[in-house]
């Protein structure tokens, strides 16, 4: 119905957006340029952000983008594991057998990560989603796991990906010895009002939209509404083109964006 009514080639603001078509703004043209510096150095990045931003979706830009010839990605979203299904989880991801014991799993980390990169010349890019999830002891497993060469070699790449409080969480005692490992952090902030504008309008431009559907008022309700979050930003913008729909509305107006609210 919204396809037709509106003259558009698919339902827009989708999740399974190809990383080629994401929207660039100041601070994810930012984060790429800190993830491409990662590529050099290696070692621990912290990413966070307040749900919904869109951290997985540009650490997903970023793994879509590696030479497959030169680089493993390896990606974890199951974060609420104990240790040794932590170590068993990545072993396998590796490539290695799903061992039981922990010395055998982590010489077999250590031996897969060793072989891509001696080997199959092969950075590893080790993503590890949801990580404000993990428990202490997997933090302190990361920081033994990453001890190469009596501590002296980079030869993977963690990425680290959770939600705002991880980067406080990081900064307690406990964590010190972790933190210091990491060498870049970044928090992805939500869209500015000219950011959500223009968003809305990348992403109608993408379903084959050349003329504004929401108006200015409409426009300033949906970075109100949203704080900014593209997540929110999707679901209400679609929601609004569902009532216009319904209601024959030529041009959504702030109007259909506070209606479209009351269904978050």
């Amino acid at each position: 119905m919204i396809e037709a009514y509106y003259n558009l080639n698919y339902t827009p603001f989708r999740k399974d957006i190809s990383p080629k078509d994401i929207f660039v703004s100041d601070s994810s043209r930012e984060l790429s340029r800190r993830l491409e510096h990662m590529k050099q150095t290696r070692g621990f990045m912290l990413i966070t952000g307040t749900p919904g931003t869109g951290k997985t979706l540009h650490v997903r830009t970023f793994s879509d983008g590696l030479n497959p010839n030169l680089y493993k990605v390896v990606y974890m979203p199951l974060a609420t594991v104990n240790c040794s299904e932590f170590y068993r989880q990545l072993c396998v991801l590796l490539g290695g057998e799903p061992l039981h014991r922990k010395a055998q799993l982590f010489a077999s980390i250590q031996h897969q990560v060793r072989d891509y990169v001696q080997n199959q010349k092969k950075v590893p890019v080790i993503i590890f989603d949801e990580a404000h999830l993990l428990i202490n002891e997997n933090f302190y497993e990361l920081q033994i796991i990453a001890n190469f060469v009596m501590d002296s070699q980079d030869p993977a790449l963690f990425i680290l990906v959770g939600q705002q409080h991880l980067r406080e969480r990081l900064l307690r005692p406990i964590h010190q010895p972790f933190n210091q490992r990491i060498t870049l952090k970044y928090h992805l902030p939500p869209f500015t009002q000219d950011e959500t504008s223009a968003y809305v309008q990348h992403q109608l431009a993408l379903a084959g939209r050349k003329d504004p559907l929401f108006d200015q008022s409409a426009l300033v309700a949906i970075h109100q509404n949203s704080t900014g979050l593209p997540r929110i930003i999707n679901s209400l913008c679609v929601k609004a083109m569902t009532i216009g729909t319904i209601e024959k509305k030529e041009t959504l107006s702030e109007e259909e964006i506070y209606r479209a609210t009351q269904e978050l």
